[in-house]
């Protein structure tokens, strides 16, 4: 359904939002993105019990995970990206919401290995279209002089999201096991079905706020019609034409592109490595229940996350502002560092308290690289092909992180014999990052510099 229907075109917003609209634009893009987080590290919070439950080994949960998530995630990031440069990016966004969403909700009534994986391809489906739509969004909307903290807003939908997902989903997964999980229909779902089940329903209310946000105006260009406002015989043609020209300009300036897009899939596995192994790194290693591993690891996701995403998009702003060369290279290198030194501390920790510090920090350094992550490919890429430059970032970003991570802890895992098998996989993972990341990003910074200045001079 167009949500717009029946109302006046916008006027041009050359580039720029009008008061204070433009916040509440980057807000329910931040609520959206918080939605989309919980639905997918929901899986994470129950692995232990879905292991049990279904007898899974560590390389089948690795791919429950990130895998599944990761293939369809990133089959569609291109197709929708092009979308999100030739349609509405406000109804993309909701039709994908929708999607991710009754996926998410299917898991609950999944008995098999099999079908858990289907729904979780199709979450990633669905969630495919919100980093490049939303980033077009923020672009048009933003002025550069302040777009990182737009787009910081943005990322703090995924710092509370992974939050959410751990704190109110153990508090949530607490309950459901102590009444015994949840009747629904006759029926009674399992503590960890449950959660599936209600993670699904929170994308009611951002639908109803995705309603009020209006889509700017697009200035022609050469070639593709007037506006977003496309004839329908010409949406395909429409598509194919801004895949192929977004792709082109980024293999036509591949010099500059290939070492950032290389920094930020290093920069996925160091991060999605731990993450999607946070629970069970705590119940197996330091003997915590699932739900109350969730709920610490929620507490520290909400407050190191959005204190380590702020400050990495304040400081992004303040070193451009300075004319740092490449900045944005900088600190993914800095944010690696922290993050790649505690990650490995967190499995080997002496006690449960400074297991608690270390993967605090860990995702404070992980977070601080969002912004950067996110306007990076921006500052390199006229705004003609950013939704595609997002969707390409996004989708070289997940098939790494996402898709390999997991996976790969889950397998070494798998090989290694002891209570710590876990730990040593992590930081075999961690380890080989760590001596790729960083003199690639400090490297890189000067081709990086160059093309994101000529983008803003021409």
């Amino acid at each position: 359904m167009d949500m717009s229907a029946g109302r006046p075109p916008e006027p041009a917003l050359a580039g720029r939002g009008e008061g204070h609209y433009k916040w509440y634009i980057a807000a329910v893009l931040g609520l959206a993105h918080t939605v989309a987080i919980i639905d997918r590290f929901v899986m994470v919070l129950v692995t232990e019990p879905i292991r049990a439950a279904m007898h899974l080994s560590d390389t089948q949960l690795g791919m429950l995970q990130g895998t599944g998530f990761a293939l369809l995630y990133c089959g569609f990031a291109i197709p929708l990206g092009a979308m999100a440069d030739a349609t509405s990016r406000r109804n993309l966004i909701a039709v994908g919401l929708v999607v991710w969403s009754l996926a998410t909700m299917a898991a609950a009534f999944t008995t098999s290995f099999e079908t858990l994986f289907a729904t979780r391809v199709l979450v990633g489906m669905g969630e495919a279209c919100l980093i490049p739509a939303g980033m077009s969004l923020l672009t048009a909307y933003f002025a550069p002089s302040n777009l990182a903290r737009g787009t910081a807003i943005f990322g703090l939908g995924a710092n509370f999201g992974y939050g959410l997902a751990f704190l109110g989903g153990g508090a949530v997964l607490a309950a459901l096991v102590t009444t015994g999980g949840l009747v629904l229909l006759g029926a009674t779902l399992q503590p960890w079905q449950a959660i599936f089940l209600l993670a699904g329903l929170l994308a009611l209310p951002v639908l109803l706020m995705l309603a009020f946000v209006r889509e700017p105006h697009r200035p022609p260009v050469a070639g593709r019609g007037p506006g977003h406002h496309v004839a329908a015989q010409h949406v395909a043609a429409q598509h194919v034409a801004a895949m192929r020209e977004g792709l082109g300009y980024i293999l036509a300036h591949r010099r500059s592109y290939a070492p950032f897009l290389l920094v930020g899939a290093l920069t996925a596995v160091t991060g999605y490595a731990v993450t999607s192994w946070s629970s069970s790194l705590f119940v197996r290693i330091h003997g915590m229940a699932p739900a109350d591993a969730g709920k610490l690891i929620g507490l520290i996701g909400v407050i190191a996350g959005p204190v380590g995403t702020l400050t990495g998009g304040w400081l992004l702003d303040r070193l451009r502002a300075r004319g740092v060369v490449g900045a944005p290279m900088v600190i993914l290198g800095c944010g690696c560092l922290i993050a790649l030194s505690m990650s490995a501390a967190v499995g080997y920790a002496a006690s449960l308290p400074l297991a608690t510090l270390f993967f605090c920090i860990f995702m404070f350094g992980s977070t601080f690289t969002l912004p950067s992550l996110y306007v990076g490919m921006q500052m390199l890429t006229p705004d003609r092909y950013r939704g595609i430059a997002a969707s390409f970032n996004m989708m070289i970003y997940t098939l790494a992180g996402l898709g390999l991570g997991p996976t790969a802890v889950g397998a070494i895992s798998d090989r290694l014999s002891g209570g710590s098998g876990l730990a040593h996989a992590v930081v075999i993972v961690e380890a080989a990052m760590a001596l790729l990341i960083v003199p690639t990003a400090f490297l890189a910074r000067r081709a990086y510099h160059a093309r994101s200045h000529a983008v803003v001079m021409a």
